[in-house]
């Protein structure tokens, strides 16, 4: 993850960066020397949504997601540019966590 503060920018890493992502302004995750994601945490809070539902609640697997993950019993799934208004009836929506981001 990379912090940028006017003129300095400090290079975190960190396993768990849930811990970290409040005080963050851009995100990078790089895997095997390739940058897979590289995002403002601007564009990652109005951009993606995050559901957590119930699996037998969810039909239509993969129509839309980019990303699904089990969690005790239940599936958080992952939006890209989906209305908020479109996936309330699935369960609870919520801004994503950067660690669903970075199983990607």
């Amino acid at each position: 993850m990379i912090i940028s503060m006017a003129a300095a920018t400090i290079l975190v890493t960190n396993d768990q960066v849930e811990e970290v992502q409040n005080v963050l302004t851009d995100v990078m995750f790089i895997d095997r020397g390739r940058i897979v994601f590289d995002c403002s945490m601007e564009e990652v809070e109005s951009r993606y949504l995050e559901v957590t539902v119930n699996p037998n609640r969810w039909a239509k697997r993969g129509s839309l997601t980019i990303y699904e993950r089990q969690v005790f019993g239940r599936s958080i799934l992952l939006f890209d540019r989906v209305e908020r208004g479109q996936l309330a009836g699935l369960g609870e929506v919520r801004a994503p966590t950067l660690r669903i981001c970075s199983s990607r």
